[in-house]
């Protein structure tokens, strides 16, 4: 997937300004509606759309003046999304919208679902008037006050109808990054992650985690183990719903870097307390010099853990199939 370089301008308008405008576009406009296989807006409520949501967000209460379109139910429940990790999580903790849409060119692109843990975001949306394609799929992009959010994640997509698909993508901050436990979360979407800054499909969604951090534990480990000039420092496990997250430290020679092209290439397991070994998913690292050492900060999630217990271990695995593997006990 490509990385993710936007930078955009949030344009305000007056909330008094907004209301008149509005209102006299939709008294204008109302009779011109019609309801046939997609949804037809009026051009003043386009013309007035187009010049709100340029380089702004739309809220969910601006997106009230705007027409929804069917739904088919919860997209985070779909099957063809059930390895995704949203399993776990409980339903009531999902915050649902009825009317957060916005309209473009005949393309709907409509917010249902949000999640939020610590250990990142979710998002369920519904496009209308497009058809699923490998060359043009409507990806997601994360924001907190204007600026992106570092980190990684995926998507996953399921096809309705010729013209309408459902959407999930997840999102997991980098290392060091830290949010309250409620916020507006942005979000912009577009089919052309080039392209994004020109996106109209920019959303201000409300989202807490406040319920979730209830089902949440955090271990502190603070446990390093050396092995000749590589050192692996366990800080903290998040055990979240939607996912675990490990917090760790790898100490190593630069030559690694300058060896392999400036990428350290190893890989990471997480054991749980049954002996399973579990794969990463989205990773993020923030790395600096230190003498002759270079360290990393990282910040890596596995599949959730429903009840941690036992004995657990952290691995990186290097080159050569060699281990450097941190014990730690759950109790």
């Amino acid at each position: 997937m490509k990385a993710y370089k936007d930078v955009f301008d949030n344009i305000v308008v007056p909330a008094e300004e907004v209301d008149m405008v509005i209102q006299k576009a939709i008294n204008k406009g109302k009779r011109q509606l019609k309801m046939k296989r997609r949804i037809i807006i009026s051009a003043s409520v386009v013309l007035l759309c187009a010049c709100i949501l340029g380089s702004g967000f739309v809220s969910a209460s601006m997106a009230r003046v705007l027409v929804n379109i069917p739904f088919i139910g919860s997209v985070f429940a779909r099957e063809k999304f059930a390895g995704s990790g949203l399993q776990n999580i409980d339903i009531d903790d999902i915050a649902k919208y009825d009317d957060m849409q916005i309209t473009d060119q005949g393309i709907t692109v409509a917010i249902r679902e949000a999640y939020y843990d610590q250990s990142g975001f979710a998002i369920g949306y519904v496009v209308s008037g497009a058809e699923l394609s490998d060359e043009k799929i409507f990806h997601a992009s994360f924001y907190y006050n204007g600026r992106p959010i570092s980190g990684g994640g995926g998507g996953s997509y399921d096809k309705i109808s010729d013209e309408l698909y459902v959407g999930l993508q997840q999102h997991h901050p980098h290392a060091g990054l830290s949010f309250p436990d409620s916020l507006e979360l942005e979000v912009v979407l577009a089919n052309d992650l080039n392209k994004i800054r020109e996106s109209p499909y920019r959303f201000k969604i409300p989202v807490s985690r406040r319920s979730a951090d209830e089902k949440t534990r955090e271990l502190l480990v603070m446990k390093a183990v050396e092995t000749g000039d590589r050192t692996i420092l366990v800080k903290k496990i998040l055990f979240a719903p939607a996912a675990t997250v490990v917090e760790y430290e790898y100490t190593h020679p630069i030559s690694d870097r300058k060896k392999d092209g400036g990428v350290d290439l190893y890989d990471v397991k997480l054991i749980n307390g049954s002996g399973a070994e579990l794969n990463p998913g989205s990773f993020g690292r923030d790395g600096s010099i230190n003498g002759e050492k270079w360290v990393d900060n990282c910040r890596v999630d596995f599949p959730a853990i429903n009840e941690p217990a036992g004995n657990m271990a952290f691995e990186v695995i290097l080159p050569e199939d060699q281990r450097i593997r941190v014990n730690f006990e759950i109790e």
